[in-house]
């Protein structure tokens, strides 16, 4: 059966409603009562497209991971080389922060609320930060080859691992601190990093 207009509409509000929801206040404290009032659906239409609250958490992560990954790749394409981009991937977590009321990483925020490693959210939560990995790491690659002789003896997989120690820890310092500042000494802690 082919899903409507309106009934991919009814879907897109529910889970842009429940990703500000989620985001806000946590996937615990957010119910899918409120999220139904929210949305403007009726309970039916949720459950037509999500049949439970995990399916829709789900769909948020999968949903949100695409989009991040996009925009991280599309927004890197304006810097001319692998150094830039690099430095330019942490700058943009500043003007993120700032775009709305931040509370961190989404992905940490809902890991943090799931334990199960095994639980489907959990791994595509992990997977975020494996694609984002899997950047840096192409980005290393090409800086060591543009390097050439002076970064013949670095590893630019281990730079690539302590590259993601620090975005990941200004991201979760930036929440505690509620300041995009960690995130202003990141960057200086990437650009040490490539020298």
């Amino acid at each position: 059966m082919a899903v409507t207009h309106t009934e991919s509409r009814a879907r897109d509000r529910i889970l842009t409603t429940a990703s500000e929801l989620f985001y806000r206040n946590g996937y615990r404290a957010t119910g899918i009562n409120e999220i139904i009032r929210k949305s403007g659906v009726a309970k039916a239409t949720f459950y037509l497209h999500f049949p439970s609250k995990e399916s829709l958490v789900l769909a948020y992560v999968e949903s949100m991971n695409r989009e991040e990954i996009r925009v991280m790749e599309e927004g890197l394409k304006k810097y001319p080389g692998p150094y830039e981009k690099l430095i330019g991937l942490v700058e943009f977590l500043i003007s993120w922060s700032k775009e709305r009321d931040y509370r961190g990483c989404a992905y940490l925020n809902i890991s943090s609320e799931i334990p199960d490693h095994a639980n489907p959210v959990r791994r595509e939560s992990k997977h975020h930060y494996v694609e984002v990995r899997k950047l840096v790491g192409r980005l290393m690659q090409e800086l060591k080859r543009v390097r050439g002789t002076a970064w013949k003896h670095r590893d630019a997989e281990q730079a690539a691992d302590d590259y993601m120690l620090i975005f990941s820890g200004a991201l979760a310092m930036a929440q505690v601190y509620h300041d995009p500042e960690p995130i202003r000494h990141a960057i200086q802690a990437v650009k040490r990093l490539l020298r």
